[in-house]
């Protein structure tokens, strides 16, 4: 008897998420399987910063602020926006100076084939970030393993209509840069074609989760209305 999408999907987060076994991810997955990041106001970028010294972005969203300014093979060696300037490799792999309120300026200064360029920008909304999984495998595969060892993901509903399959889970792990845990919630869904994911759509509640790490909001200065 074959499996369900449902059962698919249950096996899938318990081999690959939770046993950490990413060498089976395409016995569940297509290699090109698609993940769907929400979208956002940023700046519309992915970098790569496993050499332990670098960031190099790797990938831009189309129709992003960064798309036609910044491009892959650049090296980030400062962001500023003019109320704060990262320039560390700790500072700079954060990815904090991305996010923030729209139209608001960030200047990158990147080294681009050996010679340093500042390249200013504005945060603006960014639709999504297609993440393909066989370009991907590798850094999601690393920073799992290096930051969360011992992620677990608790499936507490799910259920399927069709080829697709919603998910609802609790997340929790020990985070090994922070040395705290954190607990956080994730729904997910997935498209499903003979038997494998094609295609995923999915949210964390990233804020709770830096929260517990340790990370701080503050709340703004009013702005009166004109």
């Amino acid at each position: 008897m074959s499996k369900t999408n449902v059962q698919i999907v249950q096996e899938y987060i318990e081999e690959v998420l939770n046993h950490k076994h990413f060498e089976r991810v395409f016995d569940y997955c297509t290699e090109d399987c698609v993940f769907h990041a929400p979208p956002y106001v940023g700046l519309g970028l992915n970098f790569d910063d496993r050499s332990g010294d670098k960031v190099v972005l790797i990938d831009i969203a189309p129709n992003s602020p960064a798309a036609g300014n910044l491009q892959a093979g650049d090296e980030l060696v400062r962001v500023t926006d003019g109320a704060q300037t990262w320039e560390t490799f700790k500072d700079l792999k954060s990815g904090l100076w991305g996010q923030g309120v729209m139209g608001t300026p960030v200047t990158f200064t990147v080294n681009r084939d050996g010679k340093l360029m500042d390249i200013p920008l504005k945060r603006g909304r960014v639709d999504g970030f297609d993440l393909v999984l066989s370009t991907y495998i590798d850094m999601w595969r690393d920073g799992t393993l290096k930051y969360w060892p011992d992620l677990n993901v608790e499936i507490k509903l799910i259920f399927g209509e069709g080829d697709q399959v919603a998910c609802y889970s609790i997340d929790s792990g020990t985070n090994q840069e922070y040395h705290r845990s954190a607990v956080w919630s994730e729904i997910s869904i997935y498209r499903m074609k003979d038997g494998k994911i094609i295609e995923s759509w999915g949210m964390e509640d990233s804020f709770s989760q830096m929260k517990q790490l340790g990370y701080q909001i503050h709340e703004p200065v009013m702005e009166h209305a004109p």
